[in-house]
């Protein structure tokens, strides 16, 4: 079982009026990968800046293997705290070569020393063709990999990484994302990753936690926060969920589109007005020219197309489906659940 690293209690942190962090709690376990993903200004580069000790809480303590780094009494500097930090923008230093990069702050080893740490984490990042190379003459995904490489050849307790991937372009991004947690897997080092990206948070990662406004909504494994959110924002910003207003009724959920079942059972009352969560792969479309739901808008997405539909109600559900030549903006369906397929459902 792995022990706990990092662990972050009751942290509060105001800038004027404005509270960017509130009452949150976090923890990480050595090495484990965790991402924190939340919209832009929920907070979570500010937590980075009061993990690494760039900025300090109002309230609360933080500890990173059984040590104090700050709390009402104790505040250790940045460069005490055994953490790394891989910016958005890599910072790498221009004028020094890839291996220059990665030697800094590597000067408290003798030479034999620092060049064999050099190396393995070269050969770990698998850049060592690049050594003699300076930043402007590597790609995007080349710097990150230096940068990686820079930040683990200090060899931190904890790695924190603020979206990195913000500025490559995306077909790079997938590859690139792919080699880092590689990259991390082998160096067993416990990370923090900030994003906003939902895609890069489940891929990437052991566990991801879903930050609001200051506060850390649920933490879980991805597969839990995509089938299982807590609450209804935790849905929204971990799957793109559409919501139906329905009733329970005998386990189920009656809506205007029929009978929806439910992923939990026994959590709410028959006769309870609820909201039902509907994500664009949950409901099958048929045509049907009687049909109680109308197309009103077609995407071409290239392998499926997506499909907005209006519901009876008048509420608009997105769906997606394989086929896009037979169906089209006007026509009318009728909608369904997919086989084997369960739904969320929220207080309204």
């Amino acid at each position: 079982m792995k022990k706990r690293l990092l662990n972050c209690r009751n942290i509060s942190k105001k800038y004027g009026s404005v509270a960017a962090i509130s009452g949150l709690n976090l923890s990480i376990n050595s090495g484990e990968i965790l991402s924190i993903l939340g919209p832009s200004g929920c907070g979570k580069t500010t937590l980075l800046r009061l993990i690494a000790g760039l900025d300090s809480p109002d309230e609360g303590d933080i500890t990173l293997n059984n040590r104090i780094l700050v709390d009402q009494q104790n505040w250790v500097p940045p460069h005490q705290r055994g953490i790394g930090m891989v910016f958005q923008e890599f910072a790498l230093f221009p004028h020094k070569t890839v291996q220059e990069n990665i030697e800094f702050g590597l000067s408290a080893l003798n030479p034999e020393d620092r060049a064999s740490r050099v190396k393995s984490f070269l050969d770990l990042t698998r850049i060592n063709d690049l050594k003699q190379r300076f930043p402007n003459e590597l790609s995007g995904g080349q710097q990150q990999r230096v940068a990686l490489a820079r930040t683990l050849a200090t060899q931190p307790d904890l790695l924190l990484m603020d979206e990195p991937f913000s500025n490559l372009d995306a077909s790079l991004r997938v590859l690139v994302r792919e080699e880092v947690r590689t990259i991390l897997r082998n160096s067993d080092t416990a990370t923090i990753f900030v994003t906003h990206d939902r895609e890069e948070a489940f891929s990437i990662s052991d566990k991801v936690a879903i930050m609001l406004e200051g506060t850390i909504h649920q933490i879980d494994p991805p597969d839990k926060i995509y089938f299982w959110p807590n609450t209804k924002d935790v849905a929204i910003l971990s799957g793109g969920c559409d919501f139906i207003k329905g009733k329970i009724e005998n386990e189920f959920a009656l809506t205007s589109i029929g009978r929806i079942p439910l992923r939990v059972v026994g959590e709410f009352a028959d006769g309870t007005e609820v909201e039902i969560a509907i994500r664009p792969n949950d409901l099958a479309m048929t045509p049907n020219p009687s049909g109680t739901s109308r197309v009103i808008r077609k995407e071409f997405r290239g392998d499926d197309t997506l499909f907005w539909v209006e519901s009876p109600s008048g509420e608009i559900i997105c769906c997606k489906h394989k086929i896009h030549t037979t169906l089209f903006a006007g026509l009318r369906v009728d909608l369904s659940p997919e086989q084997f397929v369960k739904f969320n459902v929220f207080p309204k």
